[in-house]
């Protein structure tokens, strides 16, 4: 071979020794660049062999299992595997080895502390050749997200424990509107389960409150919807919350009810608007007592009619307003207070009641009907004239008779007054006056005749309830005349006894049955109600003038001879004679006669208690009398 061509083969064997060198090079460059790029990778990256042991690690998976490169090569995978993870880890490496399947899912790899990290990882078989010859990992360290997210889901957890503990009835809607949130309140409120309503959307939230999918208070929240805002009673907005009340008819069994609510925005971590919460309370208790109690100070609490403060506004109300023609009328209930003393203040109320019912069955709906003091009832009537109030004088009138003859037992009166009048010729008190003067002429005009009917409607009462036997009072005027007449009583003197004799127990008109009827003996309590039956029937006689004469007997035809009696303890001669008669009379016809509680006695009894109570009850020589006169027939 030429000198030539050596130097020719040397030079192509150094050019290719240098393209070698040169290629050698740039591999090697490739080979530190993907190191260093696999190094600097925010995933964990290692291989493993055929024997699942560790061939290579990146510096991001010594870093997040805290071990050098060297601790870890050549050691078995599964050692970095919590025991717990150690047969799915070891599945899934020899799916790799044996069919060479790729897979991704979440795990676990134990830290050098003995922590555990959770990873996100991708795992691939690597091939040489066709063959196998182990497999490499990509793993995502998602430990801090996974705990971000189990704080997450326990904070949201906590949230709706917090929701449901809430005694009032809350939900809460996404930024799409659908319910995330039903508490126990809002179920048991509305009837509607968390399962019914949960995801849903288009105004499903108010269903169970109107029976249909409409906008509510939460919808009003970060927006304007005129239509909703007005069907609130007090709306208004403070700062991101709105409040509002409102009536629901679809509560409680389709019953209603009033809600008070409170909406407000929810925002995310960056202040963006995230849905919304509401919270209702049921206020139909206080609803109704504020009602109640508006009623209560407008109303008269007995006769349901406007009260005197309703009645004072109303006159203001019509004296400010433009020129009127008003009516003004003015009744007075007769007798009440001889009714409240004498039958008590039930019968009394009872009346009240009844003049009240026919007075406002009278009028319009807009004319103002008031009782203004204790017997005293007015009327306004804007905008009338003098004919029309006459005709509502005599409809008052009408409905009273009416009334009287059905209801004869306790008659009702009224004296009655009116007045009309243009608002700007004088004033409404002045108007009131003059109607009140002239109901007030009336009554002097009926009083006598009024109290007299009430007399005569008691007397009749005491005679058709007749409580103790038919024939008592015409027994007693027989035996009493005989009696006055033998202790030589003059004419005068007899005649008030035949009138005491019939009208003595005319009290117990005001004396409730169930006392005197009772099958027995009464009780303290009940004696001392009876008691009253005298101080009752004094305040009826008052009142009639046929009765006036006797009133002081009937107060006192209870005393007793020896001052055990009522109401005043008088003994002996303090004792009218009349009474002293009548009470001789009373108690035998009592003891001959049938009672609630017993069977009459014989006369021949009767006379032996009478003389036995001689001394005590009654006066020794009239009981000395009535025996000789009884003996001698």
């Amino acid at each position: 071979m030429t000198i030539e061509r050596l130097a020719r083969n040397y030079g192509e064997f150094r050019d290719a020794d240098e393209q070698l060198q040169d290629s050698e090079k740039k591999l090697r460059n490739q080979v530190n660049y993907l190191n260093t790029l696999i190094d600097n990778m925010n995933e964990m990256f290692f291989t493993y062999d055929a024997q699942a042991k560790i061939t290579f690690v990146n510096k991001k998976a010594w870093e997040v299992l805290g071990y050098r490169p060297e601790a870890m090569i050549g050691r078995d995978m599964l050692e970095f595997v919590p025991k717990k993870e150690k047969a799915v880890i070891r599945n899934a490496i020899q799916a790799r080895l044996a069919k060479g399947v790729s897979a991704s899912y979440k795990t676990y790899f134990e830290h050098k502390d003995g922590s555990q990290r959770c990873v996100k990882l991708s795992s691939s078989p690597i091939i040489e050749d066709g063959e196998i010859v182990g497999g490499m990992v990509l793993a995502e360290d998602v430990t801090e997200r996974k705990m971000a997210e189990e704080q997450f889901l326990t904070a949201h957890q906590q949230l709706q424990d917090i929701i449901d503990f809430l005694p009032d009835a809350t939900f809460v809607i996404d930024k799409d509107k659908k319910i995330i949130a039903w508490n126990r309140a809002i179920e048991e409120f509305s009837g509607f389960s968390k399962r019914e309503v949960i995801g849903k959307g288009d105004y499903a939230y108010a269903i169970p409150f109107y029976g249909e999918p409409r906008p509510i208070l939460i919808d009003l929240v970060g927006r304007e919807i005129p239509e909703t805002a007005a069907r609130y009673e007090h709306f208004k907005r403070q700062g991101n919350a709105i409040f509002g009340q409102i009536y629901v008819p679809f509560i409680r069994k389709k019953r209603g009810a009033y809600l008070w609510g409170i909406a407000a925005p929810l925002y995310d971590s960056r202040g963006n608007w995230n849905g919304a919460v509401e919270s209702m309370r049921d206020i139909t208790d206080r609803k109704e007592l504020e009602e109640q109690l508006k009623y209560l100070s407008l109303h008269d609490p007995l006769v349901g009619l406007y009260n005197r403060a309703y009645f004072e506004q109303e006159m203001c109300r019509l004296e400010k307003g433009r020129s009127t023609t008003v009516g003004i009328i003015v009744c007075d209930l007769d007798g009440l207070k001889l009714i409240n003393d004498t039958l008590g203040h039930d019968t009394g109320d009872g009346m009240l009641m009844a003049a009240a019912k026919i007075i406002r069955r009278v009028f319009r709906e807009s004319d103002v009907v008031a009782r203004i003091g204790g017997d005293e009832f007015v009327v306004l009537l804007p905008d009338t004239d003098r004919r029309t109030v006459e005709k509502a004088y005599h409809r008052i009138r009408e409905a009273i008779n009416a009334y009287n003859e059905v209801n004869p037992e306790l008659p009702l009166s009224l004296s009655i007054g009116f007045a009309v009048g243009h608002n700007n010729e004088k004033s409404m008190a002045a108007l009131f006056e003059q109607a009140d003067d002239n109901m007030y002429r009336e009554k002097l005009h009926r009083k006598q005749s009024q109290r007299s009917a009430i007399v005569s409607a008691m007397m009749k009462a005491m005679e058709a309830r007749d409580f103790i036997t038919e024939g008592h009072a015409a027994r007693m005027q027989k035996l009493v005349v005989k009696l006055g007449n033998h202790v030589g009583m003059d004419n005068r003197q007899i005649s008030d006894l035949r009138l005491l004799t019939q009208f003595h127990d005319i009290g117990k008109v005001g004396i409730p049955d169930r006392i005197l009827f009772k099958p027995g003996p009464l009780d303290p309590g009940e004696l001392e109600e009876m008691k009253r039956h005298c101080e009752i029937g004094y305040g009826i006689a008052l009142a009639a003038p046929d009765l006036a004469p006797i009133a002081d007997f009937i107060l006192k035809h209870h005393e007793w001879w020896n001052g055990q009696g009522y109401p005043f303890g008088l003994q002996r001669e303090e004792i009218p004679l009349e009474c002293r008669v009548l009470a001789i009379a009373d108690a035998y016809d009592a003891i001959t006669s049938d009672r609630p509680y017993r069977k009459a006695r014989s006369s021949e009894a009767a006379l032996v208690e009478l003389a036995r109570c001689a001394g005590t009850q009654f006066e020794p020589r009239l009981v000395e009398s009535f025996i000789e006169i009884l003996g001698n027939n």
